[in-house]
């Protein structure tokens, strides 16, 4: 059954915009490829984090909202697991 959820991601920006830009359009192929419909993205440039990931006080925000089936995300997140350039994600479903 498809649903709306939200897909957050931070992003190591040691890694530069170039980079960062070529693993979005790669992630949202991937996503495309599976179905999944992009509502909305929200780019949030490199900010000061509240707390130190991999020895970083600075982080690169993504955050995009999607149609797609819940069980496909166990699928997406052995892919997102590889990508070391990913510190952390999350979905979270929105709604009923």
């Amino acid at each position: 059954m498809v649903s709306k959820y939200e897909l957050m991601m931070i992003i190591d920006p040691s890694i530069g915009q170039d980079e960062i830009n070529k693993s979005l359009e790669g992630f949202k192929e991937l996503l495309v490829a599976n179905s999944w419909e992009i509502l909305n993205e929200n780019v949030w440039w490199e900010k000061k984090l509240a707390y130190k990931i991999n020895k970083s006080e600075n982080w690169f925000y993504v955050l995009i909202e999607l149609n797609l089936d819940g069980w496909k995300i166990k699928e997406i997140s052995k892919t997102v697991n590889l990508d070391r350039n990913i510190w952390r994600y999350m979905f979270v479903k929105q709604g009923s």
